[in-house]
């Protein structure tokens, strides 16, 4: 049988990831590393009690510093998160837009409800070049809701250079609806047409999102045909759930990191104590991978 694409990359990659540990500071060559983290942040609401934004927000940044990611897909921030974020970790620079009115959140340390599916980008390692945001929807360039989902919802591409390497590639960043069983189904089918339509050079691409639903669901057929689930495909990988509630014992694993065109190494689950119990009610999670240097 022959070898798949994927399977033939990481042959090919075999060198580059010889001299590579387990440990995060020890990681393959800087020169194709690219480090990705998904974060469902968890919007500011006083029901959360204990586990307030106030009591989690220096957690998160504690996240960011302590992980080192070259790109973060934000999910469910509000633009006064957004904006402690922002200020907190300046090796950052963020790219995204309100996904009810379609314009980027004002800068504010006040409470403001909109969420976005904010990407931030170490400027240090990447360059953006372009990027958009698309709706979930069968109107995905004006900000609307679709088929059964409850909210609006909307998913953030970058395209970026990658500085050591040289090399361009994509990330995008979205957040699939709680309640449209629908909608989910949908959504997965657009981003799989937009992810061909956007990538037809080849470049590597990344996508995270809190979907709220597991890989193994038939949803993510036609995201399978275009892309490759890191939890599954890392050389080191775990099998953690993802959504904790703010409980020990976190039972579904709703977020995910796909990727494409380079090799995954590591995918984690973070489940470490960054100065708070609960940094969100999901764990976040980090993907290392590996970019070939030239096409």
């Amino acid at each position: 049988m022959k070898p798949n694409l994927y399977t033939k990359m990481f042959l090919c990659g075999t060198l580059l990831l010889a001299g590579a540990c387990s440990d995060d500071d020890e990681k393959p060559k800087k020169s194709t590393n690219i480090s990705v983290v998904s974060f469902n942040i968890r919007v500011d609401n006083p029901v959360d009690g204990d586990n307030v934004w106030e009591n989690r927000k220096a957690a998160a940044v504690t996240m960011i510093e302590y992980e080192q990611p070259t790109l973060i897909g934000l999910q469910e921030a509000q633009p006064h998160q957004i904006t402690y974020l922002a200020k907190n970790c300046p090796d950052y620079a963020w790219y995204g837009l309100g996904r009810d009115t379609g314009e980027c959140p004002p800068e504010t340390d006040s409470y403001a409800a909109e969420e976005c599916m904010a990407i931030f980008y170490k400027t240090s390692e990447v360059e953006l070049l372009d990027k958009g945001t698309f709706w979930l929807s069968p109107t995905p360039d004006v900000p609307s809701k679709g088929w059964d989902a409850g909210y609006n919802r909307s998913c953030t591409w970058g395209f970026f250079r990658h500085k050591p390497s040289g090399r361009n590639f994509y990330f995008l960043n979205t957040h699939l609806d709680n309640s449209g069983t629908e909608a989910r189904k949908r959504s997965l089918q657009l981003i799989a047409e937009k992810a061909k339509e956007f990538n037809s050079e080849a470049h590597p691409m990344f996508l995270t999102a809190d979907f709220n639903s597991d890989t193994d669901e038939t949803i993510f057929a036609p995201l399978f045909r275009v892309m490759h689930d890191a939890r599954k495909l890392a050389t080191i990988t775990d099998d953690r759930a993802t959504f904790n509630g703010y409980k020990e014992t976190a039972t579904r694993k709703l977020d995910h990191i796909f990727f494409s065109n380079c090799l995954a190494y590591r995918f984690k689950t973070l489940t470490q104590n960054y100065g708070a119990p609960y940094i969100s009610d999901h764990y976040p999670i980090k993907g290392l991978f590996v970019i070939p240097r030239t096409k």
